[in-house]
Protein backbone atom coordinates (compact mmCIF):
# COMPACT_ATOMS: atom_id res chain seq x y z
CA UNK A 1 0.00 0.00 0.00
CA UNK A 2 1.61 3.65 -1.14
CA UNK A 3 1.49 6.41 0.72
CA UNK A 4 -1.27 8.09 -1.87
CA UNK A 5 -3.35 5.39 -0.53
CA UNK A 6 -3.03 5.66 3.28
CA UNK A 7 -3.37 9.96 2.70
CA UNK A 8 -6.85 8.92 1.11
CA UNK A 9 -7.97 7.09 3.51
CA UNK A 10 -6.80 9.39 6.52
CA UNK A 11 -8.58 12.19 3.97
CA UNK A 12 -11.77 10.34 4.09
CA UNK A 13 -11.80 9.83 7.81
CA UNK A 14 -11.53 12.80 8.52
CA UNK A 15 -14.44 13.94 6.58
CA UNK A 16 -16.53 10.98 8.16
CA UNK A 17 -15.48 12.06 11.62
CA UNK A 18 -16.13 15.73 10.82
CA UNK A 19 -19.65 15.51 10.02
CA UNK A 20 -19.81 14.47 13.89
CA UNK A 21 -17.99 16.88 15.81
CA UNK A 22 -19.70 16.91 19.11
CA UNK A 23 -19.94 13.24 19.39
CA UNK A 24 -16.55 12.93 18.16
CA UNK A 25 -14.58 15.44 20.68
CA UNK A 26 -16.65 13.85 23.40
CA UNK A 27 -15.49 9.98 22.07
CA UNK A 28 -11.85 11.23 21.76
CA UNK A 29 -11.54 13.19 25.22
CA UNK A 30 -11.45 9.83 27.13
CA UNK A 31 -8.02 9.12 25.48
CA UNK A 32 -7.04 12.96 25.79
CA UNK A 33 -7.63 12.35 29.83
CA UNK A 34 -5.74 8.84 30.03
CA UNK A 35 -3.10 10.13 28.11
CA UNK A 36 -2.20 12.84 29.73
CA UNK A 37 -2.60 10.76 33.19
CA UNK A 38 0.43 8.54 31.89
CA UNK A 39 2.62 11.26 30.48
CA UNK A 40 1.71 13.00 34.35
CA UNK A 41 2.27 10.19 36.20
CA UNK A 42 5.20 8.89 34.37
CA UNK A 43 7.01 12.15 34.84
CA UNK A 44 6.09 12.45 38.86
CA UNK A 45 7.38 9.71 39.05
CA UNK A 46 10.76 9.81 37.26
CA UNK A 47 11.28 13.30 38.87
CA UNK A 48 10.68 11.71 41.97
CA UNK A 49 13.53 9.01 41.65
CA UNK A 50 15.85 11.35 40.16
CA UNK A 51 15.25 14.00 43.19
CA UNK A 52 15.35 10.64 45.68
CA UNK A 53 19.09 9.85 43.99
CA UNK A 54 20.48 13.23 43.75
CA UNK A 55 19.39 14.12 47.78
CA UNK A 56 20.98 10.95 48.33
CA UNK A 57 24.12 11.70 46.27
CA UNK A 58 24.47 15.00 48.27
CA UNK A 59 24.16 12.66 52.14
CA UNK A 60 26.27 10.39 50.23
CA UNK A 61 26.10 6.42 49.11
CA UNK A 62 29.08 5.79 51.07
CA UNK A 63 27.67 7.43 54.45
CA UNK A 64 26.18 6.22 57.76
CA UNK A 65 24.46 8.47 59.71
CA UNK A 66 24.25 8.14 64.06
CA UNK A 67 21.45 9.66 65.35
CA UNK A 68 20.20 10.53 69.19
CA UNK A 69 17.54 8.39 70.03
CA UNK A 70 15.08 9.26 73.17
CA UNK A 71 15.80 7.82 76.06
CA UNK A 72 13.57 7.47 79.18
CA UNK A 73 14.87 8.59 82.77
CA UNK A 74 14.91 5.27 84.00
CA UNK A 75 17.71 4.41 81.23
CA UNK A 76 19.60 7.52 82.28
CA UNK A 77 19.55 6.30 85.70
CA UNK A 78 21.35 3.14 84.49
CA UNK A 79 23.61 4.14 82.43
CA UNK A 80 26.09 7.21 82.80
CA UNK A 81 26.86 7.38 78.94
CA UNK A 82 23.52 7.37 77.49
CA UNK A 83 23.42 9.36 74.49
CA UNK A 84 25.81 9.87 71.59
CA UNK A 85 29.27 11.36 72.79
CA UNK A 86 31.63 13.59 70.66
CA UNK A 87 34.61 10.83 71.94
CA UNK A 88 32.47 8.39 70.12
CA UNK A 89 33.02 9.60 66.77
CA UNK A 90 37.07 8.71 67.21
CA UNK A 91 36.46 5.24 68.48
CA UNK A 92 34.14 4.35 65.87
CA UNK A 93 37.11 5.71 63.25
CA UNK A 94 39.42 3.58 64.90
CA UNK A 95 37.55 0.47 66.74
CA UNK A 96 35.36 -0.39 63.10
CA UNK A 97 36.52 -1.99 59.90
CA UNK A 98 36.55 0.19 56.51
CA UNK A 99 35.48 3.53 57.91
CA UNK A 100 37.22 6.52 56.34
CA UNK A 101 36.43 9.29 58.15
CA UNK A 102 33.97 10.59 61.48
CA UNK A 103 32.59 13.75 62.27
CA UNK A 104 30.29 14.65 65.27
CA UNK A 105 27.90 17.30 64.92
CA UNK A 106 26.02 19.55 67.26
CA UNK A 107 22.83 21.46 66.07
CA UNK A 108 22.17 24.85 67.30
CA UNK A 109 19.20 27.29 65.88
CA UNK A 110 19.82 30.52 67.78
CA UNK A 111 20.13 34.36 66.25
CA UNK A 112 22.98 35.16 63.82
CA UNK A 113 23.53 38.99 63.16
CA UNK A 114 25.99 40.96 60.96
CA UNK A 115 25.53 44.99 61.58
CA UNK A 116 22.16 45.40 61.82
CA UNK A 117 20.72 42.04 59.72
CA UNK A 118 19.88 39.17 62.15
CA UNK A 119 17.73 36.21 61.60
CA UNK A 120 17.35 33.27 63.24
CA UNK A 121 19.68 30.15 61.86
CA UNK A 122 20.83 26.62 61.69
CA UNK A 123 24.53 26.73 63.67
CA UNK A 124 26.53 23.17 62.98
CA UNK A 125 29.79 22.45 65.56
CA UNK A 126 31.10 19.51 63.37
CA UNK A 127 34.41 18.49 62.91
CA UNK A 128 37.06 19.10 60.17
CA UNK A 129 36.13 16.14 58.78
CA UNK A 130 32.58 17.01 58.12
CA UNK A 131 33.10 18.62 54.79
CA UNK A 132 34.79 16.06 53.25
CA UNK A 133 32.25 13.34 54.19
CA UNK A 134 29.18 14.98 52.67
CA UNK A 135 31.84 16.38 49.89
CA UNK A 136 30.87 20.28 50.72
CA UNK A 137 32.05 22.23 48.05
CA UNK A 138 33.33 25.94 48.19
CA UNK A 139 32.57 28.95 46.42
CA UNK A 140 34.97 31.18 48.10
CA UNK A 141 37.54 31.04 51.10
CA UNK A 142 38.48 27.63 52.85
CA UNK A 143 36.71 25.09 55.01
CA UNK A 144 37.25 24.39 58.65
CA UNK A 145 40.77 22.81 58.90
CA UNK A 146 42.09 20.26 61.97
CA UNK A 147 43.95 23.43 63.68
CA UNK A 148 40.87 25.11 64.24
CA UNK A 149 39.16 22.04 65.43
CA UNK A 150 41.96 21.56 68.17
CA UNK A 151 42.53 25.17 69.09
CA UNK A 152 38.37 26.13 69.34
CA UNK A 153 38.68 28.97 66.72
CA UNK A 154 35.85 31.09 66.53
CA UNK A 155 35.80 30.92 62.77
CA UNK A 156 32.67 30.05 60.29
CA UNK A 157 31.76 28.84 57.08
CA UNK A 158 28.53 30.09 55.59
CA UNK A 159 26.21 28.74 53.36
CA UNK A 160 25.69 30.28 50.62
CA UNK A 161 21.96 31.55 50.67
CA UNK A 162 22.85 32.78 54.64
CA UNK A 163 26.02 34.46 52.79
CA UNK A 164 23.46 36.31 50.80
CA UNK A 165 20.95 37.54 53.75
CA UNK A 166 23.91 38.94 55.64
CA UNK A 167 26.20 40.43 53.43
CA UNK A 168 24.15 40.88 50.07
CA UNK A 169 27.01 40.87 47.20
CA UNK A 170 29.64 41.68 49.52
CA UNK A 171 32.67 39.23 49.93
CA UNK A 172 31.93 38.13 53.71
CA UNK A 173 35.67 36.52 53.65
CA UNK A 174 37.37 38.19 56.42
CA UNK A 175 34.24 39.59 57.83
CA UNK A 176 32.62 38.77 61.09
CA UNK A 177 29.05 37.66 62.16
CA UNK A 178 27.75 37.52 65.68
CA UNK A 179 26.48 33.78 66.81
CA UNK A 180 24.43 34.22 69.73
CA UNK A 181 26.94 36.59 72.06
CA UNK A 182 29.93 35.58 70.32
CA UNK A 183 31.50 36.95 66.95
CA UNK A 184 33.16 34.47 64.53
CA UNK A 185 35.42 35.32 61.40
CA UNK A 186 33.96 34.10 57.92
CA UNK A 187 36.58 32.00 56.60
CA UNK A 188 34.52 30.68 53.37
CA UNK A 189 31.26 30.35 51.58
CA UNK A 190 30.07 27.28 50.18
CA UNK A 191 28.62 26.79 46.80
CA UNK A 192 24.70 26.19 46.51
CA UNK A 193 23.50 22.85 47.31
CA UNK A 194 21.07 21.43 45.61
CA UNK A 195 18.30 19.65 48.17
CA UNK A 196 15.16 20.92 47.89
CA UNK A 197 12.95 20.96 51.03
CA UNK A 198 9.45 21.58 49.55
CA UNK A 199 9.97 18.17 47.56
CA UNK A 200 7.42 15.16 49.57
CA UNK A 201 9.32 12.67 50.94
CA UNK A 202 12.83 14.69 50.79
CA UNK A 203 15.43 12.95 52.65
CA UNK A 204 17.76 15.58 53.16
CA UNK A 205 17.01 16.70 56.56
CA UNK A 206 18.84 19.79 56.70
CA UNK A 207 19.12 23.11 53.69
CA UNK A 208 22.98 23.63 54.39
CA UNK A 209 22.32 27.29 52.40
CA UNK A 210 20.78 28.17 55.38
CA UNK A 211 23.51 27.03 57.57
CA UNK A 212 26.67 28.25 59.24
CA UNK A 213 29.05 25.51 59.92
CA UNK A 214 31.77 26.28 63.24
CA UNK A 215 34.05 24.05 65.25
CA UNK A 216 32.28 21.79 67.62
CA UNK A 217 34.84 23.42 70.47
CA UNK A 218 34.02 26.85 69.61
CA UNK A 219 30.05 25.98 69.54
CA UNK A 220 30.20 24.27 72.78
CA UNK A 221 32.91 25.90 74.67
CA UNK A 222 34.79 23.01 75.47
CA UNK A 223 37.29 21.07 73.62
CA UNK A 224 36.84 17.66 73.51
CA UNK A 225 40.63 16.78 75.16
CA UNK A 226 38.92 18.76 78.14
CA UNK A 227 35.06 17.25 77.79
CA UNK A 228 35.20 13.82 75.61
CA UNK A 229 31.73 12.67 76.71
CA UNK A 230 30.34 16.19 75.33
CA UNK A 231 26.48 15.12 74.21
CA UNK A 232 26.55 15.21 70.28
CA UNK A 233 23.14 15.20 68.31
CA UNK A 234 24.35 12.79 65.43
CA UNK A 235 28.34 11.36 64.27
CA UNK A 236 28.35 11.37 60.57
CA UNK A 237 30.60 8.20 59.28
CA UNK A 238 31.83 8.09 55.83
CA UNK A 239 32.83 4.40 55.33
CA UNK A 240 35.76 3.20 52.30
CA UNK A 241 33.44 1.05 50.23
CA UNK A 242 29.83 2.36 49.71
CA UNK A 243 28.64 -0.86 48.83
CA UNK A 244 28.85 -2.21 51.87
CA UNK A 245 27.61 0.43 54.27
CA UNK A 246 24.88 -1.99 55.23
CA UNK A 247 27.40 -4.76 56.94
CA UNK A 248 29.52 -1.55 58.47
CA UNK A 249 26.31 -0.06 59.95
CA UNK A 250 26.06 -3.51 61.69
CA UNK A 251 29.58 -3.50 62.50
CA UNK A 252 29.26 0.59 63.74
CA UNK A 253 25.81 -0.20 65.85
CA UNK A 254 27.09 -3.30 67.49
CA UNK A 255 30.17 -1.02 68.19
CA UNK A 256 28.27 1.80 69.81
CA UNK A 257 26.05 -0.27 71.87
CA UNK A 258 28.69 -2.08 73.50
CA UNK A 259 30.69 1.34 73.92
CA UNK A 260 26.96 2.43 75.57
CA UNK A 261 26.98 -0.44 77.86
CA UNK A 262 24.42 -2.42 76.01
CA UNK A 263 21.78 0.94 76.07
CA UNK A 264 20.56 0.94 72.27
CA UNK A 265 20.20 5.10 72.29
CA UNK A 266 20.92 6.14 68.88
CA UNK A 267 19.38 5.46 65.32
CA UNK A 268 21.65 4.15 62.51
CA UNK A 269 20.52 5.91 59.44
CA UNK A 270 21.89 4.50 55.87
CA UNK A 271 21.60 6.24 52.87
CA UNK A 272 21.33 3.91 50.26
CA UNK A 273 18.47 1.66 52.23
CA UNK A 274 16.67 5.26 52.20
CA UNK A 275 16.64 5.38 48.87
CA UNK A 276 15.84 1.88 48.89
CA UNK A 277 12.45 2.67 50.57
CA UNK A 278 11.89 5.59 48.34
CA UNK A 279 11.96 3.84 45.26
CA UNK A 280 9.56 1.16 46.71
CA UNK A 281 7.26 3.76 47.89
CA UNK A 282 7.78 5.42 44.19
CA UNK A 283 6.68 1.88 42.84
CA UNK A 284 3.45 1.71 44.99
CA UNK A 285 2.40 5.53 43.86
CA UNK A 286 2.88 4.56 40.42
CA UNK A 287 1.08 1.19 40.55
CA UNK A 288 -2.02 3.46 41.54
CA UNK A 289 -1.90 6.35 39.72
CA UNK A 290 -0.99 4.13 36.79
CA UNK A 291 -4.37 1.42 37.22
CA UNK A 292 -6.48 4.94 37.72
CA UNK A 293 -4.87 5.90 34.01
CA UNK A 294 -5.39 2.43 32.44
CA UNK A 295 -9.01 3.10 33.60
CA UNK A 296 -9.29 6.38 31.70
CA UNK A 297 -7.96 4.39 28.94
CA UNK A 298 -9.76 1.74 28.85
CA UNK A 299 -13.18 3.98 29.34
CA UNK A 300 -11.92 6.20 26.60
CA UNK A 301 -11.66 2.78 24.22
CA UNK A 302 -14.85 1.94 24.71
CA UNK A 303 -16.05 5.38 23.55
CA UNK A 304 -14.24 5.18 20.53
CA UNK A 305 -16.18 1.78 19.74
CA UNK A 306 -18.99 2.94 20.72
CA UNK A 307 -18.52 5.99 18.20
CA UNK A 308 -17.45 3.54 15.18
CA UNK A 309 -20.13 0.76 15.44
CA UNK A 310 -22.74 3.87 15.43
CA UNK A 311 -20.83 4.90 12.48
CA UNK A 312 -21.20 1.55 10.83
CA UNK A 313 -25.07 1.49 11.58
CA UNK A 314 -25.42 5.17 9.97
CA UNK A 315 -23.17 4.08 7.06
CA UNK A 316 -24.78 1.06 6.33
CA UNK A 317 -25.56 2.09 2.63
CA UNK A 318 -22.62 3.72 2.50
CA UNK A 319 -20.67 1.07 3.13
CA UNK A 320 -22.81 -0.43 0.13
CA UNK A 321 -22.58 1.37 -2.61
CA UNK A 322 -18.47 0.91 -1.96
CA UNK A 323 -18.41 -2.45 -2.19
CA UNK A 324 -20.76 -2.66 -5.44
CA UNK A 325 -17.87 0.10 -6.77
CA UNK A 326 -15.14 -2.33 -6.31
CA UNK A 327 -14.11 -1.63 -2.87
CA UNK A 328 -12.65 -4.71 -0.80
CA UNK A 329 -13.35 -6.04 2.62
CA UNK A 330 -9.55 -5.28 3.52
CA UNK A 331 -10.51 -1.34 1.69
CA UNK A 332 -13.66 -0.98 3.92
CA UNK A 333 -11.74 -2.60 7.67
CA UNK A 334 -8.76 -0.13 6.69
CA UNK A 335 -11.63 2.82 6.06
CA UNK A 336 -13.24 2.78 9.46
CA UNK A 337 -9.85 1.14 11.38
CA UNK A 338 -8.66 4.70 10.04
CA UNK A 339 -11.07 6.55 11.18
CA UNK A 340 -10.48 4.81 14.89
CA UNK A 341 -6.66 5.79 14.68
CA UNK A 342 -7.17 9.26 13.79
CA UNK A 343 -9.45 9.81 16.68
CA UNK A 344 -7.07 7.91 18.90
CA UNK A 345 -3.68 9.37 17.77
CA UNK A 346 -5.55 12.73 17.61
CA UNK A 347 -6.52 12.54 21.23
CA UNK A 348 -2.73 10.95 22.30
CA UNK A 349 -0.99 13.87 20.52
CA UNK A 350 -3.30 16.08 23.02
CA UNK A 351 -3.52 13.73 25.64
CA UNK A 352 0.80 14.51 25.58
CA UNK A 353 0.18 18.14 25.51
CA UNK A 354 -1.82 18.37 28.32
CA UNK A 355 0.18 15.55 30.28
CA UNK A 356 3.13 18.02 29.52
CA UNK A 357 1.14 21.08 30.88
CA UNK A 358 -0.54 19.29 34.18
CA UNK A 359 3.66 18.10 35.08
CA UNK A 360 4.73 21.72 34.55
CA UNK A 361 1.40 22.68 36.35
CA UNK A 362 2.54 20.49 39.09
CA UNK A 363 6.16 21.78 39.67
CA UNK A 364 5.45 25.47 39.60
CA UNK A 365 2.15 25.24 41.97
CA UNK A 366 3.10 22.10 44.19
CA UNK A 367 6.83 22.67 44.56
CA UNK A 368 6.92 18.92 43.28
CA UNK A 369 9.78 17.76 40.88
CA UNK A 370 9.01 16.45 37.40
CA UNK A 371 10.48 15.31 34.91
CA UNK A 372 9.58 14.59 31.15
CA UNK A 373 11.12 12.22 29.39
CA UNK A 374 11.00 11.13 25.27
CA UNK A 375 10.32 6.89 26.61
CA UNK A 376 7.55 8.46 28.41
CA UNK A 377 6.18 10.59 25.69
CA UNK A 378 6.73 7.37 23.01
CA UNK A 379 4.94 5.07 25.62
CA UNK A 380 2.12 7.70 25.87
CA UNK A 381 1.83 8.02 21.84
CA UNK A 382 2.14 3.96 21.29
CA UNK A 383 -0.87 3.45 23.87
CA UNK A 384 -3.38 5.77 21.68
CA UNK A 385 -2.19 4.17 18.84
CA UNK A 386 -2.88 0.46 20.85
CA UNK A 387 -6.19 1.95 22.04
CA UNK A 388 -6.90 2.57 18.36
CA UNK A 389 -5.95 -0.64 16.98
CA UNK A 390 -7.66 -2.65 19.84
CA UNK A 391 -11.03 -1.23 20.05
CA UNK A 392 -11.52 -0.11 16.68
CA UNK A 393 -10.78 -3.55 14.80
CA UNK A 394 -14.59 -4.97 15.74
CA UNK A 395 -16.05 -2.10 14.19
CA UNK A 396 -13.66 -1.88 11.32
CA UNK A 397 -14.30 -5.76 11.01
CA UNK A 398 -17.88 -6.03 11.25
CA UNK A 399 -17.99 -3.29 8.71
CA UNK A 400 -16.50 -5.01 6.12
CA UNK A 401 -17.92 -8.54 6.46
CA UNK A 402 -21.90 -6.29 5.46
CA UNK A 403 -22.77 -8.07 2.55
CA UNK A 404 -22.74 -5.08 -0.77
CA UNK A 405 -26.64 -6.28 -1.25
CA UNK A 406 -27.92 -6.27 1.53
CA UNK A 407 -25.77 -3.19 2.77
CA UNK A 408 -27.44 -1.30 -0.27
CA UNK A 409 -31.30 -2.21 0.35
CA UNK A 410 -30.35 -0.60 4.39
CA UNK A 411 -32.55 2.47 4.83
Amino acid sequence: MTLAEIGGFFAIAAEALGRYKLRTSLSVLGVILGVAAVIAMMSVSDGARREALRQVEQLGLDNLVVRNRGFTAAEAMASRRVGLRAADAAKLASAVPLVRAASPLVERYVPVARGGKGLMARVLGVGSSYASILRLQLDRGRLLSPVDEQQGARVCVLGSALAQLLFGFRDPIGESVQVQTEYYEVVGVLREQGADLRTPGTLAWRDLNQAALVPLAALSGRSLEIDPAMRVDEIWVQAEDGERVEAIGQVLARTLTSLHRGVVDFDVVIPRELLAQRYRTQQTFSVVVGSVAALALLVGGIGIMNIMLTSVMERTHEIGIRRTVGATRRHVTLQFLSESLLMTLGGGLLGIAAGVGASWGITAYAGWSTHISPAAIALAFFVSFLVGVVFGLYPAVKAAHLEPVDAVRYE
